[in-house]
């Protein structure tokens, strides 16, 4: 009976495991200057400190700083090969490669001067979503192209822009809207009232209510709370399996299954 007993925790012990989908890794003092901190699949230490990009590696530590520019409004480095730095009140942005150096260059304002971009990443195809103040419409930039996108109507009212690969999310209230690079409409997912949308990774979403910070699964509609953040959360940030929160004087990290 005692072995059966043992038996049944440790099954037990085993389901709660793989039921967990975040993991706490750790938390440290928020450097006053830091605006940005990731951790990628290979280790790779990402962070913004005063408008400089820096990437620690094994090997060696990369940097990339457009002092003239203004201050880094957006960081996109989900695509180690192409990623993006979107400079909003300069309404530019810089394309980099995986060691930072510039593989091109875009002045918005004489590119596309129709549009008035208040949000800007990369889509899984290399292309931007861009988040047009002008028209409150989702569009695609590429550099094939001499003309914006528009995959869109007007998105008159929102609390919160962001994107994920080829899907670009707003918030509006409880609700939480999204749309492919072709336009086509998701599911709209609801959220607890008064809830703030931090960040989007696929099916998962980072959100705070109040003080309190989950992850919910759209597709398995499970909600996890992180219990180690009781604050609030100043930014959050995913990449590959790691997510990042930013608080007013820490930095918690976590693991995503």
């Amino acid at each position: 009976m005692k072995r059966l007993y043992i038996t049944f925790i440790f099954f037990c012990l085993i389901l709660d495991a793989k039921a967990q989908n975040v993991v706490f890794k750790e938390s440290l003092n928020r450097p006053k200057q830091l605006t940005y901190y990731a951790v990628n699949h290979l280790g790779d230490v990402s962070t913004i400190i005063n408008s400089e990009v820096s990437k620690k590696t094994i090997q060696r530590t990369f940097t990339f700083k457009e002092p003239f520019l203004g201050n880094i409004d957006f960081y996109d480095e989900r695509n180690p090969l192409q990623q993006l730095v979107f400079y909003k009140n300069t309404r530019q942005l810089v394309i980099l490669d995986n060691q930072l150096s510039i593989k091109d260059r875009w002045v918005l304002s004489e590119r596309f001067p129709e549009i008035d971009a208040s949000y800007a990443a990369l889509t899984a195809q290399s292309t931007v979503w861009i988040f047009d103040e002008t028209s409150k419409r989702w569009c695609i930039l590429s550099s094939l192209k001499e003309q914006p996108v528009f995959v869109s109507n007007p998105v008159v009212h929102y609390d919160f822009l962001t994107s994920s690969g080829n899907y670009a999310y707003w918030q509006n209230g409880t609700k939480v809207y999204g749309i492919d690079i072709y336009g086509k409409l998701m599911k709209e997912q609801t959220l607890d009232e008064n809830s703030r949308l931090l960040a989007i990774n696929g099916r998962k979403m980072l959100y705070q209510l109040n003080n309190d910070v989950f992850l919910f699964d759209t597709e398995t509609n499970v909600k996890e709370q992180l219990k180690e953040v009781i604050t609030t959360v100043e930014k959050a940030f995913f990449n590959a399996g790691n997510i990042s929160i930013l608080t007013s004087d820490k930095l918690f990290l976590f693991n995503v299954n």
